[in-house]
């Protein structure tokens, strides 16, 4: 099995795995998150009010 081959304690192979956190790319993954979530609530509402259940 190829998990047999990687050792845990390769440091170099860990850092790859799991990079140190990046604050900025975070923020702006979660701004693109919540610009994605209300253009769908968007979508959404305008099917809503075209297929007649609107106000």
């Amino acid at each position: 099995m190829p998990e047999i081959d990687f050792c845990l304690f390769d440091l170099s192979k860990i850092l790859i795995l799991f990079p140190r956190e990046d604050k900025e790319l975070r923020e702006r993954v979660l701004e693109y998150e919540k610009k994605a979530q209300q253009d769908m609530e968007q979508n959404r509402w305008k099917l809503f009010n075209e297929f007649g259940y609107g106000c």
